[in-house]
């Protein structure tokens, strides 16, 4: 379980060191789809074998990386939080936009101005920069060599007057971090601790795009004008002008459209009264029960939408389907490179997606990481350690329980599963029927075929007892049947359950 923020401590965002209960990490390949093997009961089995893209570096040494931004000219603007300075990233070279990394707030040249732990960036169609930044409370525009403050007062609130909105030095942030930028040029702010989107136009009028002002924040959908945020963090426009917001507080997923809020992934939990916040968590499936853990950047591509799921150190996906995957990471924070399945990142904070490519901002592994991606063809990393955080056991019992993509099975009082010394063994008919699949026993060779589509597996008992016939009943054991039918199959003895992924 992961330990939660605070409170407020959004404010010294830099200095977030957040650590995962050592837990021992057993991966898996990821599986992509049903497999088409045939496997007989002679312990031996047709592996599949798939090419998958690597994560790797795309920019090392960057003091704590937040905010990626794709510019007009094809360069790739990042935030340094914890160096406070912006940088542009260009053709493999890395130069620096502004130059000064000691805190402070001062407009001007950007060899002179100053930061103070900027976030976010976004940057409009003319090519101009914003940054958020966060503990000046303010957001900064850069253009011509030059840093202006766009909005914002250099005080933390939100200023009374007139809907409590303004031009210019009228308007105050409170911790503001995610950009975002629709056709128009109207820049859109996640103004974290006042827990509510912003909206600047060209011309520097603020005003409240939606959400409820308050301090402590919570959780509700409806109009914009109603709907409550818990420290809003990563925003990101569709196709259809409907924003994304990576509503971190809540650990959940909301989207704006027409007006109003809802609620697109991740289950809402009673809040915590110590905390203030809801439980975080970690599961994939359906988005109305998967379940994040301080989500905060996101991209958008091709009706995928992207997410950092931060104190998971795992990057998701919510797909056009309405379901939610893993594409990469694992949950103990680490420093990895390779597949997807046995990455490793500590707090992913933004993402941008450009040319095929998911750039990572690493943020305290310090680097910006890449990974080629097809959005409509994403391969879900699927673990053993995935299976059983992501899956709502039933306290332990004589017998043991099986998940199957997601479900408890039942089974018949004559065909349950048993154990037998250090072996689990599950009965074959029920638990494929369950999966979907045609079973069929032949006689003469004592043996059961079962097939799903193009996917074929036969059975057979065997003197190794890795598939048995019992009072007429032919069980497998889980280990072979891992390996035979490549699912991924976990085992949690605490609980007395099998949680098999087939992949479909």
């Amino acid at each position: 379980m992961m330990n939660e923020l605070v409170k407020g401590e959004i404010k010294l965002i830099n200095k977030i060191r957040i650590f995962a209960a050592g837990t021992a990490l057993v991966t898996a390949l990821a599986v992509g789809g049903v497999p088409a093997l045939a496997a007989t009961g002679q312990d031996t089995a047709i592996a599949i074998s798939a090419v998958e893209p690597n994560i790797d570096y795309a920019i090392e040494g960057i003091s704590q990386p937040w905010g990626l931004a794709s510019a007009p000219d094809g360069s790739m603007v990042i935030v340094g939080s914890e160096s406070n300075q912006i940088s542009k990233w260009q053709n493999g070279k890395l130069t620096a936009i502004t130059s000064q990394t000691t805190a402070g707030y001062l407009d001007g040249a950007t060899s002179s101005s100053s930061f103070d732990h900027p976030t976010y960036s976004i940057v409009n169609s003319k090519g101009a920069i914003y940054v958020s930044d966060t503990d000046n409370h303010v957001i900064r525009k850069i253009v011509n060599d030059k840093v202006y403050t766009a909005a914002g007062n250099g005080k933390e609130g939100h200023k009374d007057g007139q809907f409590g909105d303004g031009q210019f030095g009228d308007v105050q942030f409170n911790a503001p971090t995610g950009l975002a930028v629709d056709g128009d040029d109207n820049i859109y702010v996640a103004d974290s601790l006042n827990n509510v989107i912003r909206k600047i136009t060209p011309d520097g009028v603020t005003s409240t795009f939606a959400g409820v002002v308050s301090e402590a924040g919570g959780y509700k959908d409806g109009s914009a004008a109603e709907a409550i945020f818990n420290e809003p963090m990563g925003l990101v426009f569709d196709e259809k002008g409907g924003l994304y917001v990576a509503d971190s507080g809540n650990h959940l997923i909301r989207y704006i459209h027409n007006g109003k809020v809802t609620t697109v992934a991740g289950k809402a939990t009673a809040v915590d009264t110590l905390t203030g916040y809801m439980a975080g968590g970690y599961t994939n499936g359906l988005s109305s029960t998967a379940r994040f853990n301080r989500p905060r950047g996101l991209a958008y591509a091709d009706g995928v939408l992207l997410i950092a799921d931060s104190l998971n150190n795992r990057i998701r996906a919510l797909q056009a389907n309405g379901k939610v995957i893993t594409i990469a990471g694992n949950s103990a924070p680490g420093n990895k490179l390779g597949v997807p399945a046995e990455a490793q990142f500590n707090q992913p904070s933004s993402l941008l997606f450009t040319a095929g490519k998911l750039y990572i901002s690493d943020t305290l592994n310090n680097s910006v990481k890449v990974l080629d991606i097809i959005p409509k063809s994403l391969q879900p990393v699927v673990t053993k350690e995935d299976l059983i955080v992501g899956t709502e056991l039933l306290p332990a019992s004589k017998d043991t329980q099986v998940w199957l993509d997601g479900k408890l099975l039942k089974f018949s009082a004559a065909q349950k599963p048993y154990q037998s010394g250090d072996k689990t063994y599950l009965p074959v008919r029920e638990l494929f029927q369950a999966w979907g699949a045609d079973v069929k026993w032949n006689t003469a060779a004592r043996e059961v075929h079962v097939a799903k589509g193009d996917w074929k597996l036969v059975l057979k008992a065997n003197a190794k007892r890795t598939v048995v016939l019992e009072k007429g009943t032919v069980y497998v054991d889980v280990s072979y049947l891992e390996d035979a039918a490549s699912f991924v199959i976990a085992h949690d003895e605490e609980y007395n359950a099998v949680i098999i992924y087939s992949g479909s």
